[in-house]
């Protein structure tokens, strides 16, 4: 019984070490980086995005602002009269 309760008590005190993990701390950290954006010149997005912005189906909208974000997908901010609307595409121009 004794063995028993010095096993458990190991375990409890191994699970937190756990708790404060050198990866556990790396994936906040990548996870905070995907929120970053940098603001980039429209002519600067992929081939691709200029592509499809460029198609009948963003006739007359005109992109305002451009952002290339921390993981890897682009945020293009549109207007078209009165009305505007934000877009994020991968890469390869697919609006997600």
């Amino acid at each position: 019984m004794f063995m028993s309760m010095v096993l458990a008590g190991a375990l409890t005190i191994n699970q937190g070490a756990n708790a404060m993990s050198p990866r556990r701390t790396t994936l906040l950290v990548r996870s905070m980086g995907q929120d970053e954006k940098t603001k980039i010149k429209k002519e600067e997005l992929p081939e691709p995005i200029q592509k499809k912005l460029s198609g009948d189906g963003f006739k007359g909208w005109v992109v305002v602002t451009a952002y290339k974000l921390g993981g890897g997908d682009y945020q293009v901010e549109l207007k078209k009269g009165d009305t505007t609307q934000v877009l994020k595409f991968d890469k390869d121009g697919n609006v997600k």
